[in-house]
């Protein structure tokens, strides 16, 4: 185990608008893709599910010190001592596989068991509930952990600390705290009965309420997934809406906890609308609620009686071109409302004082608020204000005022502010450090590091270190904020292929690997090892930009959007050490979509593109899509213009698909109905179709025997068409 105290201070981060060449490591030839998505993975394992003891001295986190996937249960102190594991839960065994493809598989799915999943102290601060196995069981330092038969992973513990709120078969159970364990848990309500199932619940602060919401998904259509591993074919029905069809049912009640007594919550008109928060207040009796219609066009914070369930309208937002929600708010401790918004152009906390009265604004400026905190020791926000890459914590005055940054080191800070609120557990990481966890004490000095992950290999590798950079639209004066990277050995001398991508929005971070929803971090340094320059695009519709890049993309998916990724390669012709006739294109997702999108639509431009799980027909989307495009029947012609199998014919650059045959967002069937479509169109030949039988949407991010096979196809692909042959 290692817990060196040392912080990894990311010095030489550049963050400029110009394009000058950054220093440059050595050239480091001994990456391997099957040495970089193996385990143990060299940069260790990310802690996760940080949560405060209740007396602000402690903190749990879920974590694996062997840079594995199998994550115990820790505990560290906040003086920076070294942090200690408390369960070490049975992990599954290897076998001596050889060639026993059987063996080989099972030894695959041990690999990515993740262990322990969940942590919740007790109120009391003497012990914690671990979720395992799908069960929860109780922790004490010192003791093997002891199962509780609560089989559920969404639980919370009664203010008093006297009874544990579960989710069992869709309705909530209560259980009492006896002892050491836990009595017979008792049904509280039975929505399952009517088809419906609770999706949330919050305890009121005396003790004697629960708020919740309510799902009922009988109405919404079921999609098959076949499944053809196995000695037959199987097919899984899978409760999927595509955009206007019938989404699904959200309703509100107060559920009280001795009696089992309702009452409905009058949240809206239309049960099809969205509830972002549900909070109670100090004093019981009141919930706060924000909510919206499907397309997040009209946002309302409401307070609702819980006695009545009579709904008061505090604030509303009527905006027909809003395209994304970026939404949350909470009471003051005085009984004022914070809310996000971006009212004013980008995203800002704003203070509400009474029913109807005007918004104060408590931040201001050309930047925005990823999220607030309101605490016992004073308002937290974390910001972008620093530059779009950036995300700082920052003490702001409670009635407004300039912030103060609170957190040093360059990176992204996710904080988890302890109860007292003068302290902070932070998720860090940089572009020249992967995940780890530290505790900031809000008052401006170094974070103190609790775990140090990453293997000692790490430090025998010279990473590539992005420069950011900004370039205009090549269709509006828009600026447009890119993530570049330059090869090993960089010569500027040279002309060099490069990549556009992994290609999504939001991409533009300072944070180990960029975009780690997908585990780029190892592919991107191959890449780059391999000579090529690499820049990522923060494109229309990212956070942290003002209203007018967001709402640009209103029934424009594949439009605007690929526009914003040929300004890339416009700026990086103009670099000089680019060769024009080498970019390619590569993203996942809606990054497929975009991939398809702009090899159909600008012919020649691309020498080759990847889309992975390539969301080519809009039509087939998941719901939340239709807060850009609206509806089908409303908009079909936004909807053909934006599913890229319709511009198919458009192909004259290789194209390689990579979709996973378990996909249950994107569907496998739409990868295999623009095949044949290219296939009829005589475009066959351009065309690298790589299916995966084992995959589901997160095609890299299961077994790692997949992640290399695919990572390796698609530099293969990239290797042929952008590399020069003799």
């Amino acid at each position: 185990m290692r817990y060196a105290a040392l912080m990894v201070l990311a010095t030489g981060l550049a963050l400029s608008s110009g394009c000058a060449v950054a220093a440059g490591p050595q050239s480091d030839e001994d990456l391997t893709l099957d040495g970089l998505y193996s385990l143990p993975r060299m940069i260790g394992t990310a802690p996760s599910g940080v949560v405060w003891s209740p007396d602000s001295t402690r903190i749990a986190f879920l974590w694996n010190d062997e840079g594995t996937n199998f994550r115990d249960v820790w505990v560290a102190s906040t003086d920076g001592s070294a942090p200690t594991r408390l369960t070490w839960f049975a992990q599954p065994t290897l076998e001596a596989a050889g060639n026993d493809v059987d063996a080989i598989r099972r030894n695959e799915q041990a690999q990515i068991a993740g262990g322990a999943n969940a942590v919740t102290w007790y109120p009391d601060g003497s012990a914690l509930l671990t979720s395992f196995g799908g069960e929860q069981h109780r922790v004490v330092p010192g003791e093997d952990p002891s199962p509780t038969g609560i089989r559920s992973r969404r639980i919370a513990f009664s203010p008093n600390g006297s009874s544990l709120a579960y989710i069992a078969g869709g309705d909530i159970w209560i259980a009492p705290l006896t002892g050491a364990g836990f009595g017979p848990g008792r049904q509280l309500t039975d929505f399952r009965a009517s088809g419906q199932g609770v999706s949330r619940f919050t305890w009121a602060p005396d003790g004697s309420r629960l708020a919740v919401l309510v799902r009922d998904s009988s109405g919404v259509a079921m999609v098959t997934i076949p499944d053809y591993l196995g000695e037959a074919t199987t097919v899984a029905e899978v409760s999927r809406p595509f955009p206007g069809d019938e989404p699904g049912r959200t309703s509100g009640f107060v559920v009280e906890v001795e009696t089992g007594a309702q009452q409905a919550l009058g949240i809206s008109d239309d049960d099809r609308d969205l509830v972002f928060t549900m909070a109670w207040a100090a004093d019981s009796a009141r919930l706060l609620v924000d909510t919206s219609d499907l397309y997040v066009k009209d946002r309302r914070l409401l307070s609702i009686d819980a006695n009545t369930g009579n709904a008061t309208l505090l604030y509303r937002e009527e905006e027909p071109e809003n395209v994304m929600a970026f939404w949350s708010a909470a009471w003051a401790p005085d009984g004022d409302i914070y809310f996000t918004s971006d009212r004013d152009d980008f995203y800002h906390l704003y203070r509400l004082e009474a029913e109807g009265a005007v918004p104060t604004a408590v931040t201001q400026g050309d930047w925005a608020v990823e999220s607030f905190a309101s605490t016992p020791a004073g308002l937290y926000v974390v910001t972008n204000a620093e530059h779009p890459s950036e995300r700082h914590i920052y003490r702001v005055p409670e009635a407004g005022g300039a912030p103060e940054r609170l957190s040093t080191t360059p990176g992204t800070h996710a904080p988890a502010y302890s109860p007292d609120g003068r302290a902070a557990a932070v998720i860090h990481s940089s572009d020249a450090a992967p995940a780890d966890l530290f505790v900031n004490r809000l008052d401006g000095a170094a974070e103190t590091r609790i775990t140090d992950s990453s293997g000692p290999e790490f430090s025998d590798h010279d990473w590539v270190q992005p420069e950011y950079v900004t370039f205009e639209s090549h269709l509006d004066d828009a600026t447009i904020h890119g993530r570049l990277m330059l090869p090993s050995d960089f010569d500027p001398s040279r002309k060099y292929p490069a990549i556009i991508g992994s290609i999504y929005s939001n991409t533009l971070r300072n944070q180990w690997g960029g975009r780690t929803s997908h585990p780029l971090w190892g592919l991107d340094q191959y890449l780059l090892q391999q000579g090529y320059v690499l820049l990522n695009i923060n494109i229309r519709g990212s956070w942290g930009h003002g209203r007018k890049f967001r709402r640009d993309m209103q029934l424009d998916y594949g439009g605007i959007d690929t526009e914003d990724i040929y300004s890339g390669v416009q700026f990086l012709s103009g670099l000089g050490y680019v060769d024009p006739s080498r970019v390619g294109l590569w993203g996942s997702s809606y990054g497929g979509l975009m991939t398809a999108m702009s090899l159909f639509k600008r012919p020649g431009v691309f020498a080759a593109g990847v889309a992975g799980a390539p969301a080519t027909n809009v039509w087939h989307a998941l719901t939340g899509e239709m807060r850009v495009m609206g509806r089908p029947q409303d908009n079909p012609q936004a909807y053909a213009d934006s599913s890229a199998f319709t511009q198919a014919a458009g192909l004259e650059d290789p194209l390689m698909i990579i979709h996973g045959m378990r996909d249950r967002i994107v569907l496998f069937k739409d990868s295999v109905e623009l095949l044949e479509r290219l296939m009829l169109l005589g475009k066959a030949h351009l065309v690298e179709f790589v299916p995966l039988p084992n995959s589901p949407h997160g095609w890299d991010t299961r077994e790692l025997y997949q992640t290399r096979y695919a990572f390796k196809k698609l530099v293969a692909h990239f290797d042929r068409y952008l590399k020069p042959h003799e």
